[in-house]
């Protein structure tokens, strides 16, 4: 009799350990919360480096269409601004987002800084600081134009990112066919002023 149980006992136990059924659930339970995590991540950082991308390209398309003439006028800097935010893909709702200064500089023979205008979409960014660029850069005889774009990316929010990022870029262009360009065409350094409505843009 206690032989007969130990080997039914034996048996079931041999039956039970070789048993595989549910497995296959068992371990998409652990596995699947990973693998949408890192989906979703993967998701999310992938729209915040393409936004990246967007920003720098903007910003160096706005400058480098700056340098290609002498001087520029309000509707030519309202062109530039809106191919600008073309370029960053911001849509009605988020033009707000997106803040874009371009500024151009000159030296004098005595080593002054001379500024010859500049430009602000949305809002003004803080001052930029021409004394400290190199003089390959910035000389007497050949002026610079600084385009800066500032945009609040708001995320996909589905896993990593709670918040806005804010992304900046900066570039610094030499003038293509003068040796400055000057903002305006009075002789006199104008800032203009640019909002962007309905997607086209208009500097005052």
């Amino acid at each position: 009799m206690l032989k007969t149980s130990i080997s039914f006992l034996h048996t079931k136990l041999k039956n039970y350990t070789a048993a595989n059924d549910g497995v296959a659930a068992i371990e998409f339970v652990f596995v699947a919360p990973i693998m949408i995590a890192m989906y979703f991540g993967l998701a999310e950082i992938s729209t915040a480096i393409e936004a990246n991308r967007r920003v720098s390209h903007a910003a160096n398309v706005a400058g480098d269409l700056t340098t290609q003439v002498a001087s520029v006028n309000a509707d030519e800097m309202a062109d530039i601004m809106t191919a600008a935010n073309l370029i960053v893909g911001a849509t009605t709702d988020k033009v707000s987002n997106v803040k874009l200064e371009l500024a151009s500089f000159s030296q004098n023979a005595a080593g002054d800084i001379v500024p010859l205008g500049k430009a602000s979409l949305n809002d003004t960014l803080p001052p930029f600081d021409a004394s400290n660029l190199d003089d390959l850069i910035l000389s007497e005889i050949s002026g610079v134009v600084v385009a800066r774009l500032s945009y609040d990316y708001e995320p996909l929010k589905l896993q990593f990112f709670d918040t806005n990022i804010t992304l900046n870029e900066t570039f610094l262009l030499k003038p293509r066919r003068s040796a400055t360009v000057e903002f305006g065409t009075s002789g006199t350094p104008t800032d203009f002023k640019c909002s962007i409505i309905n997607g086209e843009a208009s500097c005052s």
